[in-house]
């Protein structure tokens, strides 16, 4: 049979614009289909079926695209603008209040991870599992650096049910062993709220009322699924403030009331993750020791320092009562035969011996299972102090102030050349956001001057100042 070369199938316009206008309709927004075919009263299609701004919708006009902030310089290069973003970043983690407040060095902290399905959402990548439990394994050891003498328990909620994956203890080793058990931590069904807050409390009943009892639920799902009967989850909220645990909630869905108000009541926190940076920011703020409010009609900071100046004569009042605890500081065993611990009932070699009881405990620190006493070590105890004084912020020195007074050429820290101020550029001479055009910062106290990686580590991680230590 002949073939007709120059035959074309009719309406293969047609069908493609109803297939592109099919592909449009899936898309979210109006349909793209509303206006055509002529028919009815309103005959006049928009163009190409869509609203006033072709190719945009109404939520991406307020998309600020993140690469406008970084400006080249004036031979074309990022690499300016990229070390003034990253001295931004550094510069801002550095500086923290030099107010000393009362805090809680001992803590007590219960993460309630909820491992429903929402976990397996995509919107991070790879998953929300993923990324969370890699960012908990990092939490966690950052979190023990700076609170030596707490203590975390791991809760996770799936299936409407809630389930004491690690009970509340001292070693981070054991807590990151069970996190990277993927097998055990498989995401499945829906979260209770509910029954998660009730077991975080009931494991904290025990606990003195001298530390901080505080809660970290990282939350996934957009709603709870709560058992019936006559306890609610409104019920369990009057029973959080009565014990004064702290709740802090971060939301990785968006903002759920009931979650809002656990946070606003118990006197925590609560976020909703933007990206996965975001996510990272809300965890480390719930790192450092939160300050201690002393009478829960009306929550008041107490100022160590200048309470203990007023010594109860100014204003009126009285100095705070130091609340005094019994510790005590173990005895270690030598790496020699097993023996039966009293905290797992286990044999394990080595350990510390109960000063009190003469129990042997695995770890430090942490609560004696026979005589509870709370046995810690003396390190522990020194580092616990680091956030009642703190090193106070280091000064932004500029142009100016490097010419008029003569100052170190090099880093008194890792001792690094500091740039040259003679070819710093006019228009970069200035102090912005914190940052110091000369990269240096000085010590009020002992005018010592450090660069700003020498700042961000004496602040984060150091905690005392090498130029006042001599």
């Amino acid at each position: 049979m002949p073939l007709d070369v120059n035959y074309a199938p009719g309406g293969s316009d047609e069908e493609e614009e109803d297939d592109e206008d099919i592909l449009n309709d899936n898309r979210p927004g109006p349909s793209s289909r509303g206006g055509k075919g002529g028919s009815g009263a309103g005959g006049a299609a928009k163009p190409n079926g869509k609203g006033k701004d072709p190719g945009r919708h109404a939520w991406e006009a307020e998309y600020k695209a993140s690469w406008d902030v970084v400006q080249e310089d004036e031979s074309g290069s990022l690499e300016s603008a990229v070390e003034s973003l990253l001295a931004r970043g550094r510069r801002k983690r550095a500086l923290m209040s030099e107010t000393p407040v009362r805090r809680s060095i001992i803590r007590h902290l219960f993460i309630i991870l909820d491992l429903s399905e929402s976990m397996n959402d995509k919107d991070y990548r790879p998953t929300r599992f993923e990324v969370i439990l890699g960012y908990l394994r990092t939490y966690v050891v950052e979190w023990f650096d700076q609170n030596p003498l707490g203590q975390i328990g791991i809760i996770i909620l799936r299936d409407r049910l809630s389930e004491v994956l690690v009970p509340m203890g001292g070693n981070p080793q054991e807590i990151l062993s069970v996190l990277s058990d993927k097998r055990r931590l498989e995401p499945s069904g829906e979260p209770s709220l509910q029954n998660g807050l009730v077991m975080a409390k009931g494991g904290m009943s025990h606990l003195p009322s001298t530390s901080s009892l505080e809660v970290l639920i990282v939350f996934s799902a957009i709603s709870t699924a709560d058992p019936d009967g006559s306890t609610t989850i409104h019920t369990v909220l009057n029973d959080l403030v009565t014990s004064r645990i702290r709740t802090n909630i971060i939301a990785l869905a968006g903002e759920i009331k009931i979650c809002r108000q656990i946070s606003e009541r118990t006197g925590g926190k609560f976020g909703v993750a933007l990206d996965q940076d975001h996510l990272k920011d809300l965890l480390w703020e719930t790192i450092p020791p939160p300050a201690t409010t002393v009478s829960s009609s009306a929550p008041t900071t107490m100022n160590v320092r200048s309470a203990l100046a007023a010594g109860g004569k100014a204003g009126g009042g009285k100095a705070p009562v130091g609340d005094l605890m019994v510790m005590g500081f173990p005895i270690r065993l030598p790496l020699g035969g097993e023996t039966l611990c009293a905290c797992h009932g286990l044999l394990k070699k080595g350990g510390y011996l109960c000063p009190r009881c003469g129990s042997k405990l695995c770890d430090v620190p942490t609560d004696c299972e026979v005589c509870g006493l709370m046995v810690v070590s003396s390190p522990h105890l020194a580092r616990s102090f680091w956030f009642l004084f703190p090193v106070a912020n280091y000064g932004v020195l500029g142009v100016e102030d490097v010419m008029s007074v003569a100052s170190s050429e090099t880093c008194f820290g890792c001792d690094v050349e500091f740039p040259d101020v003679s070819t710093i550029d006019a228009g970069v001479a200035q102090v912005e956001d914190g940052v110091s055009p000369t990269g240096r910062y000085r010590c009020a106290k002992c005018r010592s001057d450090f660069c700003a990686d020498c700042d961000l580590y004496i602040h984060d991680t150091l905690h005392t100042c090498p130029g006042c230590a001599q």
